[in-house]
């Protein structure tokens, strides 16, 4: 089942998606109302402040982050 097959078939989604033949292609159509992506954005933002207060209380979870986070200096 693609991608776009099962998020038509999770009601909890916030978008809608359809699929049509357009010359000879296959066309996926996603579409969402106003008032789901402000849900939708609202969770994430949820999500992200829980993730920065675990890497705030966490020693090894900044640790981490500090060394994933920090770019290799480029050498010309």
């Amino acid at each position: 089942m693609t991608p776009a097959e099962q998020a038509a078939q999770k009601l909890e989604t916030p978008f809608s998606v359809r699929r049509r033949q357009r010359g000879g292609r296959n066309v996926v159509q996603v579409s969402s109302s106003v008032s789901e992506m402000e849900a939708l954005r609202a969770r994430i933002r949820s999500q992200s402040k829980a993730v920065a207060e675990h890497i705030a209380a966490a020693a090894e979870a900044q640790a981490f982050l500090d060394d994933w986070a920090t770019p290799e200096p480029l050498s010309h």
